[in-house]
């Protein structure tokens, strides 16, 4: 048994995980996102990460971008904020240039997580990435086959 580590891929009966650097906060942690590749799509799950070349890299052309949207863009309190914890701006930007199909936001303050103001951030996401946008929530199940996202309930 040992650590991963960015860089890593991890492979299975049909499946493959590539393990990427998410952006958060270095060099305390060393941040992980991970991609999950399999027959019937792929996946790209950030953690806890801002905006970064090294997240649009692994998620180049999934099905599905799970994405830290902390905070409304431009309310950051400095840079290394910004650059930690994502926002719906940077957000878009990362799922356009990655060419995804559908990104998810996850990781949200209370401050964003409010009706009109989910409205607005889904509608400035649009403006920007062509693909689908879903507020994540929990319970949430993702599939890569038939509808693309459902909730379920129980557990």
């Amino acid at each position: 048994m040992r650590e991963i580590r960015a860089g890593d891929v991890i492979e299975g009966n049909g499946w493959k995980i590539t393990v990427g650097r998410a952006t958060h906060v270095e060099p305390y942690l060393e941040c992980l996102a991970f991609r999950l590749d399999a027959p019937d799509g792929s996946l790209c799950y950030t953690g806890d990460s801002g905006q970064s070349d090294e997240i649009v890299a692994l998620a180049k052309g999934c099905d599905i971008l799970i994405h830290m949207n902390h905070y409304f863009s431009g309310t950051a309190p400095s840079p290394a904020y910004r650059a930690a914890c994502g926002n719906h701006r940077d957000n878009a930007l990362t799922a356009k240039r990655a060419g995804v199909k559908t990104l998810v936001l996850t990781h949200l303050l209370g401050q964003i997580d409010q009706p009109r103001i989910r409205e607005q951030i889904v509608h400035e996401i649009q403006q920007v990435f062509e693909g689908k946008v879903v507020w994540g929530e929990d319970k949430m199940q993702l599939t890569f086959a038939g509808p693309a996202i459902t909730n379920i309930e129980g557990y």
